[in-house]
C-alpha cells in the first residue's frame, strides 16, 4: 500500500478556505498562542477554547507587534496631518486588515483573561 510505503503521511488531511481577513486573524492568534498552527486549529476545533499560557516568547511577540503597529500608525498619522498621503489606497487597506486582525486577536486573548480584573472592578465599585 502507498501509505505503508510512505508511512509518515498516512493520517487524514482536513483543509478549508478562508477569506484573507480570516487568514490574518488565524495567523495572529496562532502567533500569540505560541503553538504550531496545526495544534492551535485542532484544539480550537475540538475544545472551542484555546488556553494561552503567558510565556516570555508569547509576550515578546505581542510586544514587538504592538511596537511596530504604534510606529507605523504614528508615521501614518503624521503624514495624514500634513495632507501628504504616505500610503496608497491598497497599502492602507492592507495595513488596516493586518492591524485589525492583530487587535481582534488581542481582544480575544484579553477576553479570556477578564478574570484578572473583573473581580477587582466589582470590589472597587462596591466601596
Amino acid at each position: 500500500m502507498a501509505s505503508e510505503r510512505h508511512g509518515k503521511h498516512n493520517k487524514p488531511t482536513i483543509s478549508f478556505r478562508v477569506t484573507p481577513y480570516e487568514q490574518q486573524v488565524i495567523e495572529e492568534r496562532v502567533r500569540q498562542s505560541g503553538m504550531k498552527k496545526q495544534d492551535y486549529i485542532v484544539r480550537s476545533c475540538i475544545y472551542n477554547h484555546v488556553c494561552v499560557v503567558g510565556k516570555r516568547e508569547n509576550i515578546e511577540i505581542i510586544r514587538s507587534e504592538a511596537k511596530e503597529m504604534y510606529t507605523v500608525l504614528e508615521e501614518v498619522s503624521k503624514e495624514l496631518k500634513k495632507d501628504v498621503p504616505a500610503l496608497s489606497e491598497e497599502g492602507l487597506d492592507s495595513m488596516t486588515e493586518r492591524y485589525l486582525a492583530f487587535l481582534d486577536s488581542m481582544l480575544w486573548m484579553l477576553n479570556g483573561a477578564k478574570y484578572l480584573w473583573e473581580d477587582k472592578e466589582d470590589e472597587e465599585k462596591n466601596k
